[in-house]
């Protein structure tokens, strides 16, 4: 079952959904490096995973 990830700033849509959990979090710590300034943790994003419907 894939998981998904959103990014929770304010006014960004970046979602990333994928059935591997190394992919999402690579892609979301780059996204908030990236486009955000923003330093998260492995844990932060696993914590703002959800399943996808």
């Amino acid at each position: 079952m894939p998981n998904e990830f959103a990014c929770t700033q304010e006014g960004c849509t970046y979602m990333i959904r994928s059935d591997d959990e190394g992919e999402i979090i690579h892609m979301a710590r780059e996204h908030a490096e990236n486009k955000h300034g923003m330093s998260i943790t492995d844990k932060d994003v696993r914590k703002g995973m959800a399943h996808a419907a």
